[in-house]
């Protein structure tokens, strides 16, 4: 296994806010300004608690309001046009809003193994040692495994993870729907992996493209150990 055997079925950006109050004055100035620079950016939902656009062909959507700026792609082939595209637009949000500061930034991936069968989904799941099972315990339920996942919270100086692991199937209501044989595959491992700084960042400078890309080259390097390999 490699890291390029997974696919990128989802990346959301999350940035948090204190200070967003001229929402509700200058989100008409700030949703003419996105459409004007990026006209491909169609405009879905505004009103007083929430301005929501998607870029369909690049499968992208932006929603913004008086706390938050939120991005997503799903089925991701070429991550730069997520980190060229949350670059830009943030930057017109951020001026418009007149953010100064950021109470959090979050990045999630949801990445997809796909497999020829669960059971060879759970055995990944074992050996990357999270999850330890004591036989005498699951004795006592007289039955015996037949799924595997594990949540685990993890931080050190800079940042924190929320790793989940765990098997899919396509019949199973899943938490992201594709069309695309590829990117949803009949049975897969799901690795969805939160990553976040959570102390107070300035908005003024802060490198959201770097951020991405610092986050991805991090599990490019570590996913397939995280998964036992």
């Amino acid at each position: 296994m490699i890291f390029s055997d997974f696919y990128l079925n989802r990346v959301i950006l999350e940035l948090r806010y204190d200070d967003g109050f001229l929402y509700w004055d200058n989100c008409g100035a700030t949703l003419l300004e996105i459409r004007r620079h990026f006209p491909e950016w169609e405009l879905i939902r505004t009103d007083v608690e929430l301005a929501v656009l998607k870029e369909k062909r690049k499968k992208m959507e932006v929603s913004f309001n008086y706390k938050s700026i939120r991005f997503f792609q799903d089925e991701v082939d070429n991550l730069n046009q997520f980190k060229e595209a949350t670059k830009e637009i943030t930057s017109l949000i951020l001026e418009k809003l007149q953010i100064n500061k950021f109470s959090r930034v979050g990045n999630r991936f949801f990445f997809h193994l796909p497999l020829h069968n669960i059971k060879e989904g759970e055995t990944i799941i074992q050996k990357s040692r999270f999850v330890e099972l004591d036989p005498k315990k699951v004795s006592l339920f007289e039955g015996e495994p037949y799924k595997y996942a594990f949540t685990v919270y993890l931080k050190n100086k800079d940042r924190q993870f929320r790793i989940e692991l765990t098997t899919v199937e396509r019949l199973e209501p899943i938490e992201i729907t594709t069309t695309s044989e590829k990117f949803n595959p009949k049975y897969g491992l799901r690795a969805d992996i939160d990553i976040a700084i959570t102390k107070e960042e300035r908005a003024l400078g802060f490198s959201i493209d770097s951020f991405v890309q610092s986050n991805y080259k991090f599990l490019e390097a570590n996913l397939t150990k995280l998964t036992g390999n």
